[in-house]
């Protein structure tokens, strides 16, 4: 069983050794033309910030040597993305990401190692740095759902625009309040108005006669 755990690492190591690679054609393509384009480099930095945490943690664990293998080698692959990111992205772009690098590269890698080695009880680092690992990766893999909370929020609204829109269309609107103001007096007076006001009309004609 041993040797099979040993057997399906190495293969996911592949896999995802594979994964962290499949970049290398983009960067290629930045490479030869001097600019990275619309490409973003939040992905490749908060991707560095969850090898690096990874490769902390099978640093720290006993049987964690698949664990640092793919992860330092995955880190060592972001890093060179994000290098090539700020060496050719565009100088706003260029500015967002350096800083971006400094806070969650640096600031954060580095609190949350010196937190782990020397806050946290040696007996809880593991799972101090596990929790955080697994947290980061599950917020990369949910990120998607950012974009897709406000587009159905969006569907909702538009559809109920659209069924008030089908609703109303129809329905004539008074420019004039006063008008409006009548025409909801005649409606409650129902018909019995307008008899009355023939009736008059036709004592007077009489009355002329």
């Amino acid at each position: 069983m041993a040797n099979l755990s040993f057997i399906l690492g190495v293969i996911g190591n592949v896999i995802s050794i594979l994964l962290f690679a499949s970049p290398i054609k983009t960067f290629w393509g930045v490479i030869k033309k001097k600019s990275t384009g619309d490409y973003k480099g939040e992905p490749y930095i908060t991707t560095l910030l969850s090898t690096s945490l990874w490769t902390l943690y099978g640093i720290i664990n006993p049987d964690g040597l698949l664990v640092m293998t793919v992860n330092g080698a995955g880190a060592i692959l972001q890093l060179i993305y994000v290098i090539l990111f700020l060496v050719y992205a565009p100088k706003d772009a260029k500015v967002k990401a350096a800083k971006l690098v400094c806070v969650v590269n640096v600031g954060v890698l580095g609190t949350v190692t010196a937190v782990t080695l020397f806050a946290v009880h040696k007996n809880t680092r593991l799972t101090f740095v596990g929790i955080l690992c697994t947290a980061l990766t599950i917020g990369m893999y949910a990120s998607p759902l950012s974009a897709m909370v406000p587009n159905a929020v969006g569907l909702f609204l538009g559809s109920a625009q659209l069924i008030l829109y089908v609703i109303y269309k129809n329905k004539p609107v008074s420019t004039n309040p006063s008008e409006a103001i009548e025409e909801e007096e005649e409606e409650e007076e129902g018909g019995s108005a307008h008899p009355a006001r023939r009736g008059i009309e036709m004592n007077s004609s009489l009355g002329n006669v």
